[in-house]
């Protein structure tokens, strides 16, 4: 074989060589570009400006925004506000600057935040040093342990969802207002469950429950023998609940004297048990709730108004079942779920008739109440449908649709403002029936002032 024959050889060699190469990487490059997109890993890729220089399709959902609106702009004019809110500037900016790497981890709460929450890990390094840039996130949708749901999409609520989420960020006191049976402990345990104090204890202590006595013991602690009976040394509430949350329900029901001790408790954060004399520091976040208007029992003279405005930092009013009677058939069906689990009689499900029933009803219990309609309608129903008379006799008769008078009638029709009159004569008539008599009760059911409830009984006025 001649010099020139060998060079031919060599440089189709050589060519062929050169081929398999680029071939090879063009398959490493495919295969690089389709593992960025197939990873369930969101990724970012940053210049050394912090210009977003590619974003996969897992970081378009993680993120909520596309790659074609992110893509050639700097990641903090795009997220400024999130990297803001939790945190992440001085970390992005060191591994900008000399590519130190950083790892941490935020919750994102969706519009329905009480059921369902997102956790990201977030990792950021360098390729590269002062060059080329990566930021990866992981995202999990999780139930958030330990927290009940809370059922409900009318407007009334999403106001609630929206203060819970802004309570659970800071540390503040807050004030949880709302009617017997609306669900203020699951509030104060959703708090709790989205703050940064959620890994430790959730205590409550229903201050009506105990006299005055034995709720400082509760609350405060006692030493041996502070008092006849006191064997050993009891750690209260407030040492028991250090790092955590403490619900005290029931606030309004307490006694001035008692008042004072926990304003003091509130203001030094630091108790003092029954019979000792050193003061124990403590580190509780402290949620109040209560069923009364505490601004009346101010002016009243029955609750403290120092207290008041210490507690009142963060104010949470719930609303009654009648007020988001939308909510209704989404709360039916959970507690028919519950009955279903709890009884084991099968599946059931609730006439429309029935359902018009529950709507129509006032709900002094709130929602406590409706759960234990349900559970009852359940157990007595024999088969797979809850009809109306299945129902308790006090929502039947409540919500019964006869007159004593007719609004029109074959022979008469009565004038507008007539049958205004009749009407809101009957219906209240029917609200202090359903409150057993009870005109203050009556009224707050109704959402009138009592004098309108005493008019109606002829205390007042005509009738």
């Amino acid at each position: 074989m001649n010099a020139n024959n060998s060079l031919n050889i060599y440089g189709r060699l050589n060519a062929m060589s050169k081929l398999q190469d680029r071939n090879r990487i063009a398959a490493l490059q495919n295969a690089r570009d389709r593992l960025f997109e197939a990873l369930p890993l969101g990724i970012f890729l940053l210049d050394h400006r912090g210009i977003v220089l590619a974003m996969n399709r897992q970081q378009e959902v993680n993120s909520g925004v596309s790659r074609d609106e992110v893509e050639g702009r700097s990641v903090t004019e795009v997220f400024g506000n999130v990297l803001q809110k939790y945190g992440l500037v001085e970390p992005l900016e060191r591994l900008l600057t000399d590519g130190t790497a950083f790892q941490t981890e935020i919750e994102r709460y969706e519009p329905q935040f009480l059921r369902k929450m997102v956790r990201f890990r977030l990792w950021g390094f360098s390729l590269e040093p002062g060059e080329l840039h990566v930021v990866l996130t992981d995202g999990v949708d999780t139930e958030h342990p330990g927290v009940p749901e809370i059922i409900g999409e009318s407007g009334a609520m999403e106001r609630v969802y929206w203060l819970i989420e802004r309570a659970a960020r800071v540390d503040a006191t807050a004030l949880i207002l709302g009617e017997t049976g609306t669900g203020k402990e699951l509030v104060a345990r959703a708090i709790h469950g989205r703050s940064p104090r959620r890994r430790g204890p959730f205590l409550a202590v229903n201050c009506g429950a105990l006299p005055e006595t034995l709720l400082e013991s509760a609350l405060f602690g006692h030493e041996r023998g502070a008092f006849t009976g006191a064997e050993r040394r009891v750690k209260g509430y407030f040492e028991a609940a250090h790092g955590g949350t403490l619900l005290l329900d029931e606030i309004g029901e307490t006694a001035p004297a008692f008042q004072v001790k926990l304003l003091r408790v509130l203001e030094s954060g630091r108790v003092t048990r029954l019979g000792g004399t050193e003061p124990i520091e403590t580190d509780v976040r402290v949620l109040c709730a209560t069923n009364r208007d505490l601004e009346e029992e101010v002016r009243a003279g029955r609750f403290r108004e120092d207290l008041f405005y210490r507690i009142n930092v963060l104010q949470i009013r719930l609303p009654a079942l009648r007020e988001r009677i939308e909510d209704l058939p989404m709360l039916v069906t959970r507690f028919l779920q519950e009955a279903t689990q709890k009884h084991g009689l099968g599946e059931k499900t609730v006439s429309q008739q029935a359902l018009e029933r529950l709507r129509s009803y006032a709900w002094p219990g709130n929602v406590r109440e409706l759960a234990n309609v349900i559970e009852s309608a359940y157990i007595v129903a024999p088969g797979r449908v809850l009809q109306e008379y299945h129902l308790p006799r006090r929502i039947l008769e409540a919500t019964a649709t006869s007159c004593d008078r007719p609004f029109v009638s074959s022979g008469s029709v009565l004038p507008y403002a007539a049958a205004r009159r009749l009407f809101q004569r009957q219906y209240l008539e029917r609200v202090l029936k359903l409150a057993g008599g009870d005109i203050r009760a009556a009224a707050r059911i109704a959402g009138v002032h009592p004098s309108t409830l005493y008019r109606i009984q002829g205390r007042g006025g005509e009738r």
